[in-house]
């Protein structure tokens, strides 16, 4: 290398000292900048670039948080101004002391762990027809006619991006304008409006697309359109790659974006149909900030529970904030108009979450939904079998099952634009049907498996129903960290089954074969999904004070990690207090739908001792064996 560089400059001495004397200043300076080089590269020259860890800080301030970094010898790559938070680059050595700055809230590693999951190779036969029929079995089509088709609402995704080429997700009927308004690469930081689309990178994995076309695509299938609501407006941010793998630091930017420029499109809801490990309670960790500030700013925020079921404890992250609409899946079993053999497929991840709270909210279509992908994208090359015809696929997910639920949330603020989130959170629910066994009376699900049941959109459209969400939750003082929220649900040691604080109706042993006797146990008919929350064995304020309380959470966890009414161990009475600890979390360790590593690393979960030093991971949902 020293040989070569020496040669290099010989040969340009020759070339000049041929010509002027300028040169000759030139060739100095040049000699001066190469020996810096040469000297820098060498062994045993200047030191190396310090090795460093991306990580993402919360503050008391935004200038706090990048204060902190630079004091510890770290470099602010990104401001989340939504969360007081920066994600920087920061010396593994210093993340220590950063943690200890005064003004610094929260420290986490911003790493990538590749989910591992069934392979998406569906195994269940039926009439393809039918998987273009999800509308139906929601009742979408009789929203449509009364006319309201989501025009004027924005329906933004996060997801793996958005492909402009499909006429059924630009343009409508009716509708006037170019529907796709906007496009921001958060990987890249790049935005592409409405006339430039065509230059994005589009959705080169195809699940973006896919969730798209189930919220608004107007293409029409046997005279009825395919999405839920097709009149809605798209505003797209990709932060995901083409494998469908991200990184917290790009959801973050995403979500950052996202509520800055609510109001120039008019933004009012947002598809999440995506799934990471929670690794911290849901106010310590960015993410869940980051989508509980887009809630507060009044933009209602729709999850996807995940694909790890049906055991409990396995909501992922962000469906396990508690103040979102959180959906699992049910299926119709390849027949649209019959209610009787619905079920919930076994992969719809359950409640409660690590705080205790009752996920899902709501349940809806998830199984063999057809929507729209390119032939070229990853997951149309990866699953060809999944191809219906043209380019409509078929998948199963909750994926699915949220983007259904926030096309019915567009057509609700179509019909009343003042609505809030708490307001739809509450009208949804309360307008849901929960599924009973008609054999025995009980319900074929808990509350932990089916919330409070299966959205119907004509009554959440219509409804005049009084009252909102979250009642009892401070959402300015938990993200400000004054005051933070447990669920309402316990664990009973005795009976071996988790149950709603206060005069314990609800139960659940936790097994997917508990469910009533399981889900095959209960016989069909339409009258088995009925009646709403006011059927629940004795009604709506049986609930332990009513759906108001329990969804609302218990304000015991005031302050900071150290103040929760006397410290960590006053979680239920800490980590032990969870009959007996992990281990009796119906089934242990590997309820959690693979956690972390140990159960001491669970235990140190429950005390705030992983954080701020865990892994983060975020991509879609893991694919989900079809086998209804």
């Amino acid at each position: 290398m020293l040989m070569l560089e020496a040669k290099v400059t010989a040969a340009l001495f020759i070339g000049f000292t041929r010509g002027s004397m300028k040169y000759i200043k030139i060739f100095r300076m040049f000699v001066l900048i190469t020996v810096v080089a040469l000297v820098a590269a060498a062994p045993g020259g200047a030191a190396p670039a310090v090795a460093t860890t991306r990580v993402i800080v919360r503050g008391a301030s935004l200038e706090s948080a990048s204060g902190a970094v630079q004091a510890c010898g770290g470099r602010v790559t990104d401001k989340i101004d939504i969360i007081n938070a920066v994600v920087a680059e920061v010396p593994p050595a210093n993340l220590g002391r950063l943690a200890r700055t005064a003004g610094v809230l929260g420290v986490m590693p911003d790493r990538t762990v590749k989910t591992v999951g069934n392979s998406f190779s569906p195994t269940a036969t039926g009439n393809d027809n039918a998987t273009l029929e999800y509308a139906k079995v929601v009742g979408a089509d009789q929203v449509w006619a009364n006319g309201n088709l989501g025009q004027g609402i924005t329906v933004a995704t996060l997801d793996t991006g958005f492909d402009p080429t499909f006429v059924g997700l630009r343009a409508t009927r009716g509708v006037s304008q170019d529907r796709h308004l906007a496009y921001y690469d958060a990987i890249a930081n790049k935005t592409y409006e409405s006339s430039r689309l065509l230059r994005s990178p589009r959705d080169p994995n195809g699940h973006g697309t896919h969730i798209a076309g189930i919220i608004g695509n107007s293409d029409k299938e046997g005279g009825h359109y395919v999405g839920i609501a097709p009149g809605v407006n798209f505003v797209s941010v990709r932060v995901l790659d083409e494998t469908g793998m991200g990184t917290y630091a790009a959801v973050l930017r995403g979500l950052n974006w996202l509520v800055q420029h609510k109001d120039q499109y008019n933004i009012r809801v947002l598809n999440m149909s995506m799934y990471a490990t929670p690794v911290a309670p849901y106010w310590a960790d960015p993410y869940n900030l980051a989508v509980m500030a887009a809630w507060k700013a009044g933009i209602v925020v729709i999850a996807s529970a995940g694909n790890d079921g049906p055991e409990p404890l396995s909501v992922g992250v962000p469906g396990n904030t508690p103040y979102i609409i959180t959906v699992g899946a049910l299926t119709d079993n390849y027949t649209p108009s019959d209610f009787g053999d619905d079920y919930m497929p076994p992969f719809s991840a359950a409640g409660p979450t690590l705080d205790a709270f009752v996920k899902p909210d709501v349940i809806a279509p998830g199984a063999h939904v057809s929507s729209l992908m390119r032939n070229s994208s990853y997951l149309a090359q990866h699953y060809p079998e999944n191809k219906i015809r043209g380019h409509y696929f078929k998948m199963s997910g909750t994926s699915m099952s949220a983007a259904v639920v926030s096309g019915i949330a567009a057509l609700m603020l179509h019909e009343q634009p003042g609505l809030t989130p708490d307001q739809v959170k509450y009208r949804l629910s309360m307008t849901a049907r929960p599924q009973f066994s008609e054999a025995t009376g009980e319900m074929a699900y808990s509350i932990w498996q089916q919330g409070a049941g299966r959205v119907w959109a004509p009554e959440a459209v219509s409804t005049d129903i009084q009252g909102a969400a979250n009642q009892g939750m401070d959402i300015e003082a938990d993200l400000a960290g004054t005051q933070h929220y447990e669920g309402w649900t316990d664990w009973n040691p005795e009976t071996g089954e988790f149950e709603v604080r206060g005069d314990g109706y609800a139960t659940w042993s936790g097994g997917y074969a508990t469910w009533s006797g399981g889900y095959a146990s209960w016989s069909g008919g339409d009258t088995n999904w009925s009646g709403g929350y006011a059927s629940w064995s004795g009604g709506y304020a049986s609930w332990s004070g009513g759906y108001a309380s329990w969804s609302g959470g218990y304000p015991s966890w005031s302050g900071r990690y150290a103040s929760w009414s006397g410290g960590y161990a006053s979680w239920s009475g800490g980590y032990a207090s969870w009959s007996g600890g992990y281990a009796s979390w119906s089934g242990g360790y590997a309820s959690w739908s693979g956690n972390t590593e140990s159960a001491a690393a669970a235990a140190a979960f429950v005390n705030l001792q992983n954080v701020p030093s865990a892994t983060a991971a975020i991509g879609i949902n893991n694919w989900v064996e079809v086998t209804e």
